[in-house]
């Protein structure tokens, strides 16, 4: 390994968008109550992808009710539970980066603002299974990102160093759960979403923005 004094022992994934091309399944959903429920139009997939990091409230908040809410997010989850698995939703590369980091003994978790209950169906159904070690849940934990309070219960339960993981999420909710924690960012460009300029900027010239599972030599450099 390239770096004696700083020994990465773990990674911290999120998921939809970042391990996980969700929105199209999503979207569906999504639409489906709107027009049979709500009569409202059909709303596109980068809408989608822009509020899907910020957890269930907020998405169904932004696309389907800000009056009840709760009713049409317990809708959403009991349709997306029963809902069959894509098995072309891990993004390109996934697996053979992990493979990579399972090779160099390094611990795969997930951090995600999804429930646990769709979490586990798509880790238990999907290949991410032989790799995830353990996955974080914001229901389970009582909290959610970008709340530090969940990177410390983390903490807790894997006792690795913070110094010594590196988070990788799609979004700013990511990026701001990084910078409340102290943790190492980077930013996997997903092209649905529309970053603020200036931090993107940021991020670019400090060479944390990945585009592809199938080229990480920026990370393999650190491993």
């Amino acid at each position: 390994m390239n770096n004696k004094q700083r020994l990465i022992k773990a990674f911290l994934f999120d998921l939809d968008g970042t391990l996980i091309d969700s929105d199209k399944d999503i979207q569906k959903i999504i639409n489906y109550i709107r027009i049979n429920f709500l009569n409202k139009k059909k709303i596109n997939i980068n809408k989608i992808a822009n509020y899907v990091s910020k957890g269930g409230d907020t998405l169904i908040k932004k696309t389907l009710s800000e009056n009840k809410p709760k009713f049409y997010l317990n809708m959403f989850r009991k349709i997306y539970l029963e809902q069959k698995i894509n098995k072309n939703l891990i993004l390109p590369g996934v697996i053979n980066f992990l493979k990579f980091l399972k090779t160099n003994n390094i611990k795969i978790y997930i951090c995600t603002n999804k429930p646990r209950d769709l979490t586990s169906k798509f880790i238990k159904n999907t290949r991410l299974n032989e790799f995830v070690d353990e996955y974080f849940c914001p229901d389970e934990h009582k909290v959610k990102k970008p709340n530090n309070k969940f990177f410390l219960k983390i903490l807790k339960k894997i006792k690795i160093n913070k110094e010594q993981i590196i988070y990788i999420g799609d979004s700013m909710i990511d990026l701001k759960f990084c910078e409340n924690s102290f943790l190492e960012f980077f930013l996997f460009r997903n092209k649905r979403i529309k970053y603020p300029k200036k931090i993107y900027l940021k991020l670019l010239k400090l060479n944390k923005v990945l585009f592809d599972y199938r080229n990480m030599y920026k990370l393999k450099k650190i491993i």
